[in-house]
């Protein structure tokens, strides 16, 4: 079982949430995607901030060497190299065995990061507000109230300075196309498949979302296991 973020959130509405609960899981985000070593803790000037990153951090290294480590995609890092912490990082198998598209996304790679599921969190449970640590807790919470265990937001995964969306969609401001969140992968996938064949782009991808408690997780589902050889480090 992973480690879980210790810091408590407020249940009470407009309620200030603790940075440390923003430092934790940022530095948990780092230490799961950067093996072999714990990063190194960032200077800023809230001490708070600086020894809760430090322990996600920890937990994050820990929980990369017992349960597998986790690509930081679309936070622009490298494919972690895990030779010396228990192993390459490789794909698996996704298990998805959808009747008409399931064949074009076979292949699954463990990642972390916020940027995509704030796009899914604003699409599935508009007037949520994520950040500051909480976006994988309210994606997960929005779903269990929905009663969805899966979400699937169709993606590229190569960068174009063309932004495609409006001002404040952190994952379109990067660079990346995003199509609408679905409940089920054959609802999402025409928006990956058209992407790479209508659109004459050779990649694109599902981010596949599971609740996972506070967790920033998903699963990258490459169309066709395609994806561009300058991101696989």
């Amino acid at each position: 079982m992973p480690h879980h973020n210790p810091y408590p959130v407020p249940d009470e509405p407009g309620v200030f949430v603790p940075v440390e609960v923003r430092g934790w899981q940022g530095g948990y985000d780092a230490g799961i995607s950067s093996p072999p070593d714990v990063p190194r803790t960032p200077s800023v000037r809230h001490p708070g901030y600086m020894d809760a990153w430090t322990e996600g951090a920890a937990a994050g290294n820990a929980d990369g060497r017992a349960e597998g480590w986790r690509w930081a995609y679309f936070d622009g890092s490298a494919r972690p190299d895990a030779k010396d912490a228990g192993g390459r990082y490789e794909p698996g198998n996704s298990g998805e065995r959808a009747p008409e598209h399931g064949g074009a996304f076979t292949q699954s790679w463990p990642c972390v990061g916020e940027m995509p599921l704030l796009v899914m969190l604003a699409q599935f449970a508009p007037g949520q507000q994520g950040g500051e640590g909480l976006t994988g807790r309210l994606l997960a919470r929005a779903c269990a109230d929905k009663g969805v265990t899966r979400l699937y937001l169709p993606t590229s995964v190569h960068p174009s300075p063309a932004a495609q969306e409006g001002p404040g969609d952190r994952l379109a401001d990067a660079g990346y196309w995003h199509g609408t969140v679905h409940a089920s992968l054959d609802e999402a996938a025409p928006e990956a498949i058209d992407h790479v064949t209508v659109r004459v782009s050779r990649f694109a991808a599902l981010v596949r979302y599971e609740p996972a408690g506070e967790h920033n997780f998903f699963d990258l589902l490459p169309v066709n296991e395609m994806l561009p050889s300058n991101r696989l480090g």
